[in-house]
Parts: C-alpha cells; sequence; structure tokens
C-alpha cells in the first residue's frame, strides 16, 4: 500500500487510471468500514483502490480508538492499494463542502466513489452523499452494517462500548482485540515489591480508555505476543494518583528491562473492577488470583 500525505490540493494524485476512491475518517476501521472496502474491490473495475481518508478529526471528538498509524496499518491488512491522508488544518475545516468537491475530490479523477450514508464533508459537515451523486457518475452507497439488535454498528457505539466495560461487545464489532500502543515508562515500582514487575504505559495517542479495573490482555514485545494483565486505574491501595495509569503484568515471558520499549496492549475481557484493598497481602492475593484466572481464560481460549 502507498502512503500518500496531502498537505494542499497540490500533493493530491491525478495519473492514476481507473481509480476508485472509499471516502471517510475510518476511526477504528471496525466491521462496517471493512465491508464497505471489501465492496469497493468488488466493484472497482479493474483500476486501482484508495482510501482517503483524515489525520486527524474534523470536529471535536473525546478519545479514539486508534493511532493514525494503527489506521494505516488496518488499512494495509484490507490491501488497499493508495491510502490518501489529508493533513486537516483550519483552511480545511472552513472548507465549503462544494469546493471541497470541485478542488480535493474531482482532482483525483476517481471513476468510482464509494461511502457510507452518513459521509459528511465540508464546513459545518453541509456536504452529503445526494451532492456527490449530482457530480460523480458513478457513486455507490453501502448501507448500514447493524449489529443483532437491528443498531447501526459505528465508531462511537464502539466507544460507547468500551467506556462501560464491555470489551467483548467492542471487539466483536471492530472485529478484532481493541489495542492501546505506548511506550514503557517509569512507575512507583509497586508491581516489583509485590513479585508482580508490570510494564507502565504511555498511550501514543488519546484513545478511549476502559473504566478502571483489570482486563485479560495480550501484550506484544518486539514483535512476540505474550499473555499478559492489565490494569487501568489509580492504585487506590498504594500511591494512589489522581490520573488512571496503564500497567501491564506478562504473565510468560521474563524481561530484565522494558523501559523505553514500544508495546501493544490487546484487551480481550475486563475480570474486575479496581478495588482498595487494606493490606499489601490482600492485593497480593488478588493479584496472584487474577493471573491464574488469566492463564485459564488463555489456555481455554487456544483450547477452543
Amino acid at each position: 500500500m502507498e502512503i500518500v500525505f496531502l498537505k494542499s490540493v497540490n500533493d493530491i494524485v491525478t495519473d492514476i487510471n481507473d481509480l476508485g476512491l472509499v471516502l471517510g475518517y475510518f476511526d477504528g476501521v471496525h466491521i462496517g468500514h471493512s465491508q464497505l472496502i471489501s465492496f469497493a474491490k468488488a466493484n472497482t473495475k479493474k483500476g486501482s483502490l484508495g482510501v482517503l481518508t483524515f489525520d486527524r478529526p474534523l470536529k471535536s471528538v473525546e478519545g479514539s480508538l486508534m493511532s493514525l498509524d494503527d489506521k494505516l496499518q488496518a488499512l494495509e491488512k484490507l490491501h488497499v492499494d493508495y491510502a490518501f491522508v489529508i493533513v486537516c488544518d483550519d483552511n480545511l475545516k472552513k472548507m465549503s463542502y462544494k469546493t471541497f468537491v470541485s478542488d480535493v475530490l474531482k482532482r483525483f479523477n476517481p471513476k468510482e466513489i464509494f461511502c457510507g450514508p452518513d459521509f459528511k464533508y465540508g464546513y459545518e459537515a453541509e456536504g452529503d452523499v445526494n451532492y456527490l451523486k449530482t457530480v460523480f457518475p458513478n457513486v455507490y452507497v453501502l448501507g448500514y452494517v447493524k449489529d443483532h439488535f437491528g443498531n447501526k454498528i459505528s465508531s462511537s457505539s464502539i466507544k460507547k462500548s468500551l467506556i462501560n466495560g464491555d470489551i467483548e461487545e467492542a471487539n466483536r464489532y471492530l472485529g478484532r482485540q481493541y489495542a492501546i500502543n505506548g511506550v514503557v515508562c517509569h512507575g512507583f515500582k509497586e508491581g516489583t515489591q509485590l513479585g508482580f514487575p508490570t510494564a507502565n504505559l504511555i498511550a501514543e495517542t488519546s484513545y478511549v480508555m476502559p473504566p478502571n479495573g483489570v482486563y485479560f490482555t495480550r501484550t506484544e514485545v518486539d514483535g512476540v505476543i505474550y499473555n499478559s494483565i492489565t490494569n487501568i486505574g489509580v492504585h487506590p491501595t498504594i500511591n494512589r494518583v489522581s490520573t488512571p495509569t496503564i500497567e501491564t503484568y506478562i504473565i510468560d515471558g521474563k524481561f530484565d528491562s522494558l523501559y523505553g520499549y514500544h508495546l501493544k496492549i490487546y484487551f480481550y475481557k475486563k475480570t474486575r473492577g479496581e478495588i482498595k484493598f487494606n493490606s499489601l497481602e490482600e492485593l497480593k492475593a488478588q493479584i496472584t488470583k487474577d493471573v491464574i484466572e488469566a492463564k485459564e481464560y488463555f489456555d481455554y481460549r487456544v483450547k477452543n
């Protein structure tokens, strides 16, 4: 997949023949997005398929399902030929929907355009699919993918599931495990004192955070994935902090130090909420129980 960053209209690639162009922000690249891109691949006639997306949301949002790098990796796995990334600035945010079509979309000279029914563009999101159909001859609008209750699967609904701690439902509609990337930093070394050394993660972007608690996770280190448990919280038993931290204990891996390493934590299930214990002995006993349950959980997943 070729990645093209578009800082101005002059950066737009205009010489790709028979280009099919998929439009959207694609936060999470969830199963609805995947089906749209698969549909586009099946209906792009003899040409290349490109995705036109943005390096950041055009409107203020609280938390993302993935970083830009996460998104590009997910698009590559869907075998897209081109990822065109518009670098958002104030000029783009103020651009009218008609100007966006004439000065941006038309310059690609797309043979087909693909999008969802709720794709909006231009200043205050005034442009919609109906206007696209008046400008381009081949605009394909794929209907919503719905959950088992008949509700639209969307980035917003997946965020709500994560915020509610329903990791399994979020994963179902993402089509994979929710993951957070970050760099290991120094912590209080509480886990080491208890016999469960943890890696403290600084997230690389403003991910949507699940609620405080303990999670069955898998953690990727240098391309190798290990079973782990992850705590999100303020550790109320000792050294309470004001802002929740992300700490992961890798169950089946031994490391001298992970400081400065880039890790990727995959979330599978919330096992319990954060608890204030009466003593360090109680806390250690609970962590021991958490580790045993995590091992059983992942052993079951492998066997089944």
